[in-house]
């Protein structure tokens, strides 16, 4: 062995020191920097440790005293010639010990206790929805539907259902279950390199700031800076936790409740709560949501109960619970889209540790993939996979789409399809990237983008009550949701999802060491004591987020590739902060103590920054043209037969998940469609 790589081995292992449990470098480490796709992974940091290795060298690292190693580390820390090849050194043990890789389990798993499936589960693999593959696909159908999410896929469901012909495309190729979970690195929410689902190279983005900076991103790196959306069959559904909540009635009238701020282009929608409401019926049958009616669904009248019981209880709701009641809240468990008992066809939720971002192990997480896609198809719905729409043609007798078949091999091909109608459903930022570039739509078009505003408190309790146990988030308060305590609609507020090993390896508590014997013990023992509560709440449009098209990206087809000004409205963080506070109430009822809010954003606007995993609005929905880019029932202002049913269409966001909302209005849409059929 070199002596530079002797220092560098020398030096993981007193990151990770022996103690019971093996060193970093026979851990995992070593494994993972041999690895050829850590390799690939890693290619931007490879430099940062070979340099390092050589710092290390040239003091004779390897051959010095433990106590002395650490010295020259603690040195290292605070030169800032070093300092950030020590901080990459450091990512690269964390992501080796801690990170659960396909067939690879490191030693730093198995020393926290985590298990990917609960003992005595067999993971189940169910049966692909048939893709008829480009060969097959017709010269024409009714109705394309461009995007295979939940709007997309309820779409498809209205559509296929009323006997018309349809097209779903997809432009992911087909992945199993099996792909989608057990990877700490590429999966959706922990996404560092790679995410397995998507989109790869060749989808540039340009997220650009208030001034004239910019910065390219693709789709192989980091999922945070890229935008957390997912590509596959099933959209974001398919690795979804499944918070199903309803919007309130006041979401629906955020301008008329609060008034429009200086800076904002907050506005209502065009339908109100009881419009939505049999649709929210329909989109929680569809789905298959677990409930529980009371204090959680008191502001939103019903017509019809959950069809599944609410998930069981665990210690951390009862701990929650008990403090909401001291407090004089109202608490109650989360709506999810997962069978807590078996349900059409399917077994119940195993409660594996990383149903947040990953594909079930058993088929109980309910998405757009095995309901409303399933039930489409079962109709006559064809679906294709690994095509991508690169322009819609407008007409006053048909519409055409231009797809790129077999998008992800060799042999790409064009294909033009024609259509009564096309419906758009590829999200947020693709939905307007698409139409901007086929040259419709109106100046609304990709103007509004926003998300929600994200607040996470933590605590130290006495007894751990987030262990290794799924499905996530359990336990949620409402009173903070268009109540006294925050302004302009505020948030929801639940409890922190388990987080798994590399993140909290990557994050520790104040006061843990950075590495070393101390943050090894942390990781083993006091990592379990860690709680916190996550706050989700409005977000208030400003003028001038917009996703529009970048003259510097170009995506896989030469097209241009979307750019991305993300903007925050000064008092969208007052919501935040508004949250924090709410949040740290709770935990100290619940005897938490450290109580620390964790800060995400500012007084002033942030500079470069991409899309969420729920953005929405640029598409919005408006009685007229001269006030949004599509009219209340998702027709396309200025275009003859192009219809948008995804999230693009909410003017608002609410102050919960808008997944069942995004379900809710296409389901709406698609009918509207279908009793107004054919277009124009």
């Amino acid at each position: 062995m070199r002596a530079a790589e002797a220092a560098l081995r020398a030096a993981v292992d007193r990151i990770i020191p022996a103690d019971g449990w093996r060193a970093g470098w026979d851990g995992g480490v070593g494994a993972y920097l041999a690895d050829p796709i850590a390799r690939r992974d890693l290619a931007g940091a490879l430099s940062r440790l070979d340099a390092f290795a050589m710092w290390l060298e040239r003091r004779g690292f390897a051959d010095l005293p433990e106590a002395a190693q650490d010295e020259v580390l603690r040195e290292a820390d605070e030169d800032p010639a070093v300092s950030a090849d020590f901080a990459a050194l450091r990512r690269v043990c964390w992501e080796g010990y801690y990170a659960l890789r396909p067939q690879l389990e490191p030693e730093g798993i198995r020393m926290v206790g985590y298990r990917a499936v609960p003992d005595g589960v067999v993971p189940v693999e169910p049966a692909p929805l048939p893709d008829i593959g480009s060969s097959r696909v017709a010269p024409s159908y009714d109705a394309i539907v461009i995007g295979a999410g939940p709007g997309g896929g309820s779409a498809a469901r209205v559509l296929a259902a009323a006997g018309r012909s349809v097209l779903v495309v997809e432009r992911a190729p087909a992945r199993t279950n099996a792909e989608l979970r057990g990877d700490h690195l590429h999966g959706k929410r922990n996404a560092l390199y790679w995410p397995t689902v998507g989109p790869g190279p060749g989808h540039p983005r340009e997220l650009r700031d208030e001034g004239d900076g910019s910065l390219l991103v693709d789709g192989t790196g980091d999922a945070g800076p890229y935008g957390l959306n997912a590509d596959v069959l099933g959209g974001g559904t398919r690795v979804w936790q499944g918070m199903a909540w309803r919007f309130l009635p006041e979401d629906f009238r955020m301008a008329t409740t609060y008034g429009v701020p200086e800076g904002s282009s907050l506005a209502d929608w065009p339908v109100d709560y009881d419009e939505m409401e049999p649709f929210y019926s329909r989109a929680e049958w569809e789905l298959g949501v677990s409930g529980e009616e009371g204090a959680l669904t008191r502001r939103t009248r019903r017509t019809r109960g959950y069809p599944m019981p609410a998930m069981g209880s665990e210690p951390a709701r009862e701990l929650l619970a008990a403090s909401a009641e001291k407090l004089g809240w109202g608490w109650g468990p989360i709506p999810l889209s997962i069978n807590s008992v078996p349900h059409d066809g399917r077994p119940a939720c195993v409660r594996c540790p990383q149903c947040v971002g990953h594909a079930c192990p058993v088929n109980a997480k309910n998405g757009a993939h095995n309901t409303l896609l399933a039930r489409a198809v079962a109709d006559g719905a064809q679906v294709l996979q690994d095509a991508e729409a690169i322009e819609v043609r407008d007409g006053s007798g048909a519409a055409e789409v231009v797809l790129m078949v077999d998008a992800s091999t060799d042999h790409p091909r064009e294909v033009t399809v024609r259509a009564e109608v096309v419906v758009v459903s590829a999200g947020a930022v693709e939905t307007p990237r698409l139409l901007l570039a086929s040259g419709l739509g109106n100046e609304w078009l990709g103007q509004g983008l926003h998300d929600h505003r994200f607040t996470t408190v933590f605590g130290d309790v006495a007894e751990p009550v987030k262990p290794f146990i799924g499905p996530g988030h359990s336990v949620a308060t409402l009173d903070h949701v268009h109540g006294s305590t925050i302004g302009y609609g505020g948030g929801v507020l639940v409890d922190i999802m388990g987080f798994l090993p590399l993140t909290s390896a990557g994050a520790p508590a104040p006061g843990v060491p950075p590495w070393g014997a101390g943050h090894k013990e942390w990781m083993r023992v006091g990592r379990a004591h860690l709680f916190g509560v996550f706050g989700m709440g409005q977000e208030i449009p400003a003028i001038g987020s917009a996703v529009g098209l970048s003259d510097r990206a170009r995506d896989r087809w030469g097209r241009p590739g979307a750019s991305l000004r993300k903007l925050s409205h000064p008092i969208s963080y007052d919501i935040e902060r508004g949250m924090g506070e709410q949040g740290a109430l709770w935990l100290e009822a619940a005897g938490a103590s450290n109580v620390r809010v964790q800060a995400t954003g500012g007084r002033t606007r942030a500079t470069v920054s991409a899309a969420g995993e729920h953005s929405c609005g640029t598409a919005r929905m408006a009685a007229s043209p001269a006030a949004g880019a599509t009219d209340p029932e998702g027709r396309l202002y200025g275009a003859k037969r192009v219809v948008v049913c995804d999230s693009s269409l909410h003017p608002t966001n609410g102050s919960v998940n808008p997944t069942l909302t995004i379900v809710a209005n296409s389901l709406r849409v698609a009918t509207r469609l279908t009793e107004r059929w054919p277009t124009p």
